[in-house]
């Protein structure tokens, strides 16, 4: 497998494991010390949320409160030196709520542009840091099933 198959491949297990609730699955896509960055440019590019650690990314992860996700990952462009890459991979994500109380559900997406750094590992490639650039939400009402 060529090295950009392989971090195509990791980008996609992260998104598949988010979708899965498979916060250990998220967290090993990640260096051991690796960073997940969340950042609103909406905001002028402020840091909303930052774990470092697969640690800390598997309690961020376990924390989400959706009934269920969707992130369908886009293009992904990367510039790979030895056992080092940086990327950029855009993604639409679906964040679905649907209330207790009989109202109707939502649909939270973000459009997504992750910067990566990548490193390579004994185990494979790895997200160093992952730094989720929020470029604009929509909220729209779904039909869940």
């Amino acid at each position: 497998m060529s090295d950009r198959d392989a971090l195509a491949d990791l980008t996609a297990e992260y998104a598949r494991c988010v979708d899965r609730g498979d916060p250990e699955g998220v967290a090993a896509c990640f260096a051991p010390d690796g960073v997940l960055r969340i950042v609103n440019l909406a905001e002028g590019g402020k840091v909303v949320a930052e774990r470092t650690g697969r640690d800390e990314i598997v309690r961020a992860i376990s924390r989400m409160s959706y009934d269920a996700t969707f992130h369908f990952v886009g293009q992904q462009q990367v510039d790979i030196d030895g056992d080092t890459a940086t990327g950029e991979t855009y993604c639409i994500a679906h964040h679905l709520t649907i209330p207790d109380d009989g109202t109707p559900a939502t649909d939270y997406i973000m459009f997504i542009r992750y910067q990566n750094q990548f490193v390579r590992l004994d185990e494979g490639w790895r997200f160093a840091v992952r730094e989720l650039n929020i470029d604009w939400t929509e909220t729209r009402l779904a039909e869940a099933v």
